[in-house]
């Protein structure tokens, strides 16, 4: 930290003895490659005006020269004006501005402009700095009037070399601020915080900056809220400051001195994390989250020692769709709204019970299949024993309740529904942590479930744009499907010898004479499924390529193959020849009427040595009259051994395939 404050010193001298501005080159370079957003590299003071007034949501502005500006100008602010959308990068340069002018700002954010700061140079060494004499109003590194401010990272500092006016790092009368890093010093400054917070009834929204991280020094006190006089008369709530990380330190001592400071208790400061100056003022204008753990220290910053406490924030339960610092947020709104007095509640009724209502609650829409994953967010994992209980919202009764107790869990304690239930239920969900000292603290959130929606019966599907194999042509893999499902592959099969059948690649052609299986795996899309029987089994009609295509089992509700058979005609390439006689085939039989002894195993109709699905295929085809099977094939295709190869072979092999108990030896020797 002393490094830190020697760092602010030498910058703060180097800023007093700069009495010459120095000139940099006017050249600004524009980058808009294909598909990325436009990248201007400023180098001058007057730049940055002229972006900041027109700077445009999608496009990145990058500091590319240290910039110093000396003047006695009135008007010289780098306004960000209403509409302007303003994403500044330090890139590790340097804003200096100093001015013996009535300016209050270095940066001003107009009511509806937004801007964004960051440092991305792995140095780190991007700083702002602004030192203003004369001005007898508050003044500030940054002023937001109304807009959006976010800082992410760099160096801010605020001088006041003449001792007038109040001067803060951040100041914020109407809109939101959000500071997730960077350092931000007012310790040399007169009457300095480095957060303030003023709110004008007059002037659009009510101020509200959260703090997320970073470094703060101030000079007798961090924080200030003052709202003006006609707040109340114009119906506004009161300006907030949540905590929720950051270091926040002083490096002078005063009578009136402390964390914040809430001028005539209009103002809330509510922290729920990091570290701050434990000399705090009363819980009605600033107050620890419920539930916070605070470890005292001492910490010495410019030779001045003070004592802190390190708060740490309450164990909380939080989802995927209520996350850690949203979920803080909230219970920093709830505390907000503990802290009023009944006639402000009843003003502010329906804002106060909007966010009691939203913050603890975890909301599972209609198409989620499943319960949410919740878990215990604990930092402190100072507690012995976490109990989790559960009731539905019928039987919530506050203190009354008569909870349905699911156990004790360990550290980082996480607790899942068995299922997601689908009418709509609402369930409350405790969590009581006991902690090392016999202390508790608990939690409670709603888990909200939305009627699951249903999914949508596909009767019939339809595959479309495929081309018939003609002689010579290559496989067709570019298909059609509908809008319920989506193609999960398509395989072309050269079927003409059962024993050599093979998958054809894009580069192979279609033969004449030859048989060739187009399957078509599908698989239904989210909020749909396939029609099926009361036994489970895909009942659903499909054409393919405009033809009726057979649907091969077992599927699922969400899944199916369909299958499409083509001959290639033999003559398809050949002239007719009338001079050459036809004749009859040989249709010679053995003089020998005695059949030889039939080898294989049992199901495998196609006679590839395995027995699947393709088998339970060749069967149907077979009964259909489409194929004719071997002899052999449909001796080994009789699996109940009847005599007559029919559906029901089919289906004890589409049974054996899918796992399921037959009493047929399927996939056994015959002999």
């Amino acid at each position: 930290m002393k490094l830190k404050r020697f760092f602010c010193i030498m910058m703060c001298l180097a800023l007093i003895i700069s009495a010459v501005p120095f000139s940099v080159s006017a050249r600004e370079t524009e980058l808009a490659p294909s598909g990325e957003a436009p990248v201007y590299y400023i180098e001058t003071y007057e730049q940055l005006k002229n972006h900041a007034q027109t700077a445009q949501a999608d496009c990145r502005y990058i500091l590319n020269a240290d910039i110093e500006q000396v003047d006695n100008q009135n008007e010289n602010e780098i306004v960000v004006a209403s509409g302007a959308t303003f994403n500044l990068d330090l890139n590790g340069y340097s804003i200096k501005r100093s001015t013996t002018g009535n300016d209050c700002a270095l940066f001003r954010i107009r009511s509806d402009g937004r801007m964004t700061i960051k440092d991305t140079s792995d140095a780190q060494t991007g700083y702002c700095s602004f030192s203003e004499g004369y001005a007898s109003y508050r003044k500030a590194v940054f002023i937001n009037e109304g807009g959006e401010l976010e800082i992410y990272s760099g160096y801010y500092e605020i001088f006041s070399p003449y001792e007038q006016g109040d001067c803060s790092v951040v100041r914020t009368v109407s809109g939101y601020t959000n500071i997730y890093d960077g350092t931000f010093d007012a310790s040399a400054s007169w009457g300095a915080h480095t957060i303030t917070v003023g709110h004008n009834a007059y002037l659009y929204e009510v101020p509200l900056v959260v703090i997320f991280g970073g470094d703060f020094y101030g000079k007798y006190s961090s924080i200030e809220v003052t709202p003006m006089g006609n707040y109340l008369d114009d119906g506004c709530l009161f300006p907030n400051v949540y905590v929720l990380g950051g270091n926040f330190y002083v490096t002078k001592e005063s009578e009136g001195g402390g964390f914040a400071y809430c001028n005539n208790g209009w103002g809330r400061v509510i922290v729920a994390e990091g570290v701050v100056l434990s000399k705090c003022l009363n819980a009605r204008d600033q107050r620890f989250l419920s539930g916070t753990f605070k470890k005292y220290f001492t910490e010495t910053i410019d030779d001045y020692t003070a004592g802190y406490y390190e708060v740490t924030a309450p164990p909380m339960i939080i989802s995927e769709s209520l996350d850690y610092y949203y979920r803080l947020i909230g219970l920093c709104d709830k505390e907000m709204v503990k802290s009023y007095g009944n006639s402000v509640y009843e003003l502010h009724k329906d804002k106060f019970d909007e966010i009691m209502d939203r913050m603890d609650t975890i909301m599972v829409s209609e198409t989620e299949k499943e319960a949410p994953y919740i878990e215990l967010h604990n930092r402190t994992k100072d507690h012995v024993y976490i109990n989790w209980y559960k009731c539905t919202m019928d039987e919530y009764k506050g203190d009354k309740t008569q909870w349905t107790y699911l156990g004790e869990l360990d550290n980082i304690s996480q607790w899942q529904f068995d299922e997601r239930p689908e009418d709509g239920t609402d369930f409350i969900i405790r969590c009581v942590v006991t902690n090392s000292d016999l202390s508790t603290y608990e939690d409670v959130v709603r888990i909200s479930f939305a009627p699951l929606k249903k999914d949508t019966e596909i009767s019939s599907v339809e595959v479309k744009d495929v081309d018939t194999p003609t002689v010579g042509q290559t496989p067709d893999f570019d298909v059609t499907a509908e809008d319920s499902f989506y193609i999960n592959g398509i395989y072309w099969t050269d079927a003409t010898d059962p024993k050599n059948r093979f998958t054809m690649k894009e580069t192979d052609t279609f033969e004449a004479g030859h048989t060739y299986e187009l399957e078509v795996w599908i698989r239904a899309n989210e909020g749909y499924k396939f029609r099926t029987d009361s036994d489970g089994w895909l009942d659903i009609a499909a054409t393919v390529g405009g033809k009726d295509a057979e649907v091969i089992l077992p599927g699922s509700s969400i899944s199916a193959e369909l299958l499409l058979t083509f001959t290639v005609s033999e003559n398809a390439d050949l002239p007719t020849n009338p001079s050459e006689p036809s004749g009859p085939s040989d249709s010679t039989e053995p003089s020998d009427s005695t059949e030889p002894a039939v080898k294989g195993i049992l199901g495998d109709a196609n006679e590839d040595t395995k027995v699947n699905i393709k088998d339970a295929t060749a069967i149907q085809k077979h009964v259909a009259s489409l194929i004719t099977l071997s002899e052999t094939g449909a001796v080994l295709a009789d699996v109940d051994e009847n005599g007559n190869v029919n559906i029901k072979d089919a289906t004890a092999i589409q049974k054996h395939v899918a796992g399921m108990e037959t009493s047929y030896p399927i996939a056994k020797p015959v002999a």
